[in-house]
């Protein structure tokens, strides 16, 4: 390719390497030094261990870094790995992007049966970073006493724990980041975390909270805490907790529910029956979505859980439209006039599945 376009001037080449795909920039610079020296700005910068690539992937993947020019910016690094890396190389990777690249786009998704809990310390200081996901095989222990990233606005989370007997790793990350606008957690399992319970943010807007729902065995008694006065719209799919010590949801718009009550700290596939005591207590949490202007239940879980809490629904003075996306008419029923008798302002109730409740 060099014998090509070598005769242009710097600026065309520069121009024509700028729309190719972002999982051909790596290989570009490891197949032509002179790319190297032409790229400045990188936006994509993404290497995968399952595309096609030469030698090893370490290899590969060192010899592209290597060949990156001191003042070349990267405004997106993404490094996915589902065959296992050494965690060394992978922070000598990360410290050249995190330290001298301006990055503000990072993706770390380690895969292979092992766990990655050396990220660099200079990952919770760095000052250009406004998007950041971490994924899978990743435990974050402890954050440096300087910890702030004060330009991070999103953070996804799939599959990541937080251990730390101490200190809360979690709750010092997310303190750390004051302007993030929204939150993802996918995978979650906090049972198998060591943290306080505690998600506190002022900034956060969106929160998203998913967990694959199976058979469960839960933890020693947990109580979580949200306060989050400026969160304007809740994705939450859960097991519900012993309660929920604080849950400020003030400015809250809209919010999805997928949420099981337990008994025993127990799930087993099965419906609660009316003379079980739950170990599951909602009524915070309730009580709390009570601003809500659009409201989704998205499982006959949910619904029985709000059945089985029913005492604790409030007025939803804001309330207009609900929607409920599983047709059981079982719980859907039972819990149903509970609900419409506290939404006196509801103009729109649908369900995805067929069957519609209330009126428009």
């Amino acid at each position: 390719m060099d014998h090509i376009i070598s005769d242009l001037p710097d600026e065309i080449i520069r121009l024509i390497v700028s729309f190719v795909a972002a999982k051909d920039a790596a290989s570009l610079l490891v197949t032509s030094r002179m790319f190297g020296n032409l790229y400045t700005i990188i936006p994509d910068l993404v290497f995968d261990d399952t595309s096609k690539f030469h030698g090893t992937f370490t290899d590969f993947v060192s010899e592209a870094m290597a060949r990156l020019e001191t003042n070349t910016c990267i405004r997106r690094f993404s490094l996915k790995s589902e065959r296992g890396l050494d965690p060394d190389r992978i922070n000598h990777w990360l410290r050249d992007v995190l330290n001298h690249r301006g990055v503000m786009d990072i993706e770390i998704c380690i895969y292979g049966g092992y766990r990655y809990n050396k990220l660099p310390l200079e990952f919770f200081t760095c000052k250009t970073l406004k998007k950041l996901k971490l994924g899978r095989d990743i435990v974050i222990s402890v954050l440096p006493q300087n910890a702030l990233l004060p330009s991070l606005e999103t953070l996804v989370l799939d599959s990541v724990r937080f251990c730390n007997p101490v200190d809360c790793a979690f709750k010092a990350f997310l303190s750390a980041c004051p302007v993030l606008k929204e939150l993802i957690i996918d995978g979650v399992c906090w049972e198998t975390c060591e943290w306080s319970g505690i998600m506190s943010s002022q900034s956060l807007q969106r929160l998203t909270i998913g967990r694959e729902l199976s058979g469960f065995d839960g933890p020693d008694p947990q109580y979580i805490t949200f306060d989050t006065p400026s969160l304007t719209y809740l994705d939450y799919c859960d097991f519900v907790p012993d309660g929920y010590a604080i849950v400020n949801f003030e400015s809250l718009v809209e919010a999805k529910l997928n949420l099981l009550v337990m008994v025993n700290r127990q799930w087993d596939w099965e419906f609660a029956d009316d003379g079980d005591i739950l170990s599951s207590n909602a009524t915070n949490l309730i009580q709390g979505i009570r601003n809500v202007q659009i409201l989704e239940l998205s499982s006959p879980y949910t619904y029985e859980m709000l059945y089985f809490f029913r005492e604790a629904i409030p007025v939803f003075e804001k309330l207009h439209h609900l929607i409920m996306t599983h047709d059981d008419a079982g719980f859907c029923w039972r819990f149903l006039p509970f609900l419409l008798n506290k939404a006196p302002n509801l103009k729109t109730s649908h369900g995805h599945s067929g069957t519609r409740v209330g009126f428009e």
